[in-house]
């Protein structure tokens, strides 16, 4: 057995955790001291301040971190990307120029992630890889782990998969220390992005998935709709419309109302999979819904282009070409005449009526738009409220049929196996007892039958009481009861069962396992009473998110057009509908019959 791999990996393990600790010891007030003055949201007045203290004072470093958070004002608050960048590269400078290394990295890496967003990726790899240097030498691994997820963006960017995947692999042992989930899913969704462009679309989705798995556990919410939305995609270009919509649905019911842009991307990607099953009320419902929401985001995108525009605009020279107006407007009135000033009065009197009208026209039909919008968008929510309670109450009268069903079927075993078993085990001694004491009715033939046919009534209750109560499900789980079912099953006259399971069913919820053994159960004995059949197949199947259960037979089969439903049917039913699973039999008279009953697992954990 070679051994020193394992020891190469506890040395390494070793030498990262030593290297964390001493950063922590030593470097650990410094950093957090810098990392919270550029975290800070500071408002547009105490920059000014800021910036005008740093140039009083002559302090650079003042005036950098000033021209940084006026970056990141500008590119949150107004959306003017060109001068965020032009502002950074200030911060950049003056942080050089005060010698502060450590935010003169800091900042090369925001400015580094606006020249990959410009396509400017070699000049984003090099700054990255500089800050990468820096903080290595520092023992910041803080910002160091931070720069790998950048850096593996960059990467995937230029399509070099495997520098990210090295870099991926550097991110993935300093997270295992630093713990920083929601920077794990994003370089997840980098990747899940970089696979769909390269139209690797199952291994996106895995990758999606597995970023969606996380977001769950940690609750970001918004994140983990992030990545229902990727999935959804995903799916959408796989061809596997239904777990498109699946996806869709859920991000649909999750997403914020003040977040349009995924909300579009919803409706778009919902009216195509709606489309592609021939779906087409529901297509062109959200077909609808994906166009009305484009014509809000286009007014916005329109305001949010006027206010650039009055923002961009140099407030002084305004005034003054104001000022020189205004004194150019003064000279020709002084010369003009004065019918000629009546009639510009006049004509600019009826022009401001002409458009305070057309103003009040436009914003009263504006109105009465948005009331119509509101008013179907409200009865629409209303509906899908109503249709949601009524979902839950019926989910909850059939938890409580269930509930009922299996808490009479604990009581009558408990009462068959303490009451009904207890006498007659009692009656059976005592005739075991008569048979000792009085030799000569060892040969009664009447008196053995009697006691052959309570042997077999002892035997039968037993097994009634077992199959009302399996304690082998609340023991061992779901296979190792279907299996000791099946088992029970013997004789001359029986059907061969052969039963067969694949995945690990040991972690599936108690509700959920009880319920499939009642439709595996249910099936079982249907086919054993009618199906007349020489061979039963019962198979289990478990899959990453979705339980199987088949049960086949060689019988007579039926017509299902024909055949009166009983209870046990209507059992089934609401089983599968309780567990919102789907139910497939196929059979024809004279063809045997196969059921299949799949169960969607959401919630459960890989087989």
């Amino acid at each position: 057995m070679n051994i020193r791999p394992e020891w190469y990996r506890l040395q390494q393990s070793a030498r990262c955790l030593l290297r964390s600790g001493m950063f922590l010891l030593l470097c650990l007030p410094v950093c957090l001291r810098a990392q919270s003055e550029f975290d800070e949201h500071l408002t547009f007045d105490s920059i000014q301040r800021l910036l005008k203290a740093g140039i009083d004072e002559r302090d650079t470093r003042k005036q950098a971190l000033a021209w940084f958070h006026w970056a990141h004002y500008d590119e949150t608050q107004t959306g003017i990307t060109d001068s965020a960048f032009q502002y950074l590269a200030k911060s950049a400078e003056r942080f050089g120029q005060a010698k502060d290394t450590l935010a003169y990295h800091r900042v090369r890496m925001d400015l580094a992630d606006r020249l990959a967003d410009r396509g400017l990726l070699d000049e984003a790899q090099r700054m990255q890889q500089e800050a990468l240097a820096y903080f290595k030498s520092t023992g910041n691994f803080f910002l160091e782990t931070h720069v790998l997820a950048r850096l593996n963006r960059v990467y995937l960017a230029q399509g070099d998969t495997v520098g990210a995947l090295l870099l991926k692999r550097s991110f993935v042992n300093n997270n295992k220390i630093l713990k920083d989930t929601v920077l794990e899913i994003k370089v997840l969704m980098d990747e899940a992005s970089h696979l769909f462009q390269k139209k690797k679309y199952s291994n996106a989705r895995f990758t999606a998935g597995i970023a969606l798995r996380l977001a769950e556990r940690c609750n970001y919410e918004y994140l983990a709709n992030r990545a229902r939305v990727a999935i959804g995609q995903f799916c959408l270009y796989e061809r596997d419309y239904k777990t498109s919509i699946f996806y869709l649905k859920k991000a649909e019911a999750n997403a914020s109302r003040a977040d349009a842009s995924q909300r579009y991307q919803i409706y778009h990607f919902l009216s195509q999979a709606y489309a592609k099953l021939d779906s087409l009320p529901p297509a062109y419902h959200y077909a609808i819904r994906y166009a009305e929401l484009g014509d809000t985001l286009l007014n916005r995108d329109k305001a949010t282009a006027l206010q650039r525009l009055a923002l961009q605009f140099d407030t002084r020279q305004k005034r003054i070409e104001i000022e020189t107006l205004e004194r150019e407007k003064e000279a020709v009135e002084t010369r003009a005449q004065g019918h000629r000033l009546t009639a510009a009065a006049l004509a600019v009197a009826l022009c401001a009526v002409l458009l305070a009208m057309f103003f009040i026209v436009r914003d009263y039909r504006h109105r009465l738009h948005t009331d119509q919008v509101i008013a179907m968008q409200n009865e629409e929510l209303n509906k899908r409220k109503i249709r949601e309670l009524e979902d839950s109450l019926q989910i909850e009268t059939m938890r409580s049929m269930l509930a009922g069903q299996e808490g009479e079927r604990r009581r009558i075993a408990q009462d068959l196996h303490d009451s009904v078993g207890g006498m007659l085990a009692a009656t059976r001694i005592q005739v075991e007892s008569l048979l000792s004491k009085n030799t000569q009715l060892a040969d009664n033939e009447d008196l053995n039958k009697v006691k052959n046919l309570l042997d077999e009534t002892v035997s039968e209750t037993r097994n009634i009481a077992r199959n009302m109560q399996p304690g082998a499900l609340m023991e061992f789980g779901l296979t190792k009861a279907v299996q000791d079912l099946t088992g029970r099953v013997y004789g001359e006259s029986a059907p061969n069962i052969t039963f067969e399971h694949f995945g690990d069913c040991s972690d599936l919820d108690q509700t959920i396992a009880l319920n499939c053994y009642r439709i595996v159960q249910e099936l079982l004995q249907n086919s054993l009473k009618h199906a007349e059949s020489k061979e039963i197949l019962v198979q289990i199947t478990r899959t990453e998110g979705q339980l199987a259960l088949l049960v086949e037979d060689d019988g007579v089969g039926f017509n299902p057009q024909t055949v009166q439903k009983g209870m046990g049917t209507g059992n089934i039913a609401n089983r599968i509908q309780f567990l919102r699973g789907e139910l497939n039999i196929q059979t024809a008279p004279g063809k045997g019959t196969s059921t299949l009953v799949t169960i969607p697992l959401e919630h459960q954990g890989k087989p």
